[in-house]
């Protein structure tokens, strides 16, 4: 199951590369369908490795899936800003947050807010991208 969710997840990429913003979309729709419902299996849990069909990410697993459903988002928040599809984007960029921190999420927030004329909202998620990636040249170009 994660080995095709992840195998969705690159066709999706080779689309956004290719500039087909929707293709791409659908493909990072079908990473959702293999993984949604995975869980890491309970701490007292004697099968660990998980049985065939189980609905248990194995253990060493567990950080692979939760860093591939965050990135499958932020890819997708990326489709939905080229698309003008603003909402979307902004729903996209804070469920990837529900999987942790990330300046992508932030900055790709802000920039749809911006264009949602949610000035208040953008520059705080911009000045949180800022603060993770205080490197990153786009973030106090886009806050200007």
């Amino acid at each position: 199951q994660i080995a095709q969710a992840e195998s969705y997840k690159e066709q999706g990429n080779r689309f956004h590369t290719e500039g087909n913003y929707k293709k791409a979309l659908g493909a990072y729709h079908k990473v959702f369908c293999y993984v949604n419902g995975l869980q890491a299996p309970p701490a007292d849990s004697v099968a660990a490795g998980g049985a065939s069909g189980s609905r248990y990410i194995p253990k060493e697993r567990a950080e692979d899936v939760r860093k591939l459903q965050q990135s499958t988002r932020l890819n997708m928040a990326a489709c939905y800003l080229k698309l003008g599809e603003h909402q979307k984007c902004v729903d996209a960029c804070t469920a990837a947050l529900d999987f942790g921190s990330s300046s992508k999420a932030f900055f790709r927030r802000g920039k749809a807010r911006c264009e949602l004329r949610d000035f208040g909202g953008a520059r705080a998620d911009l000045e949180r991208a800022r603060e993770l990636a205080p490197e990153d040249p786009a973030i106090p170009a886009e806050l200007r």
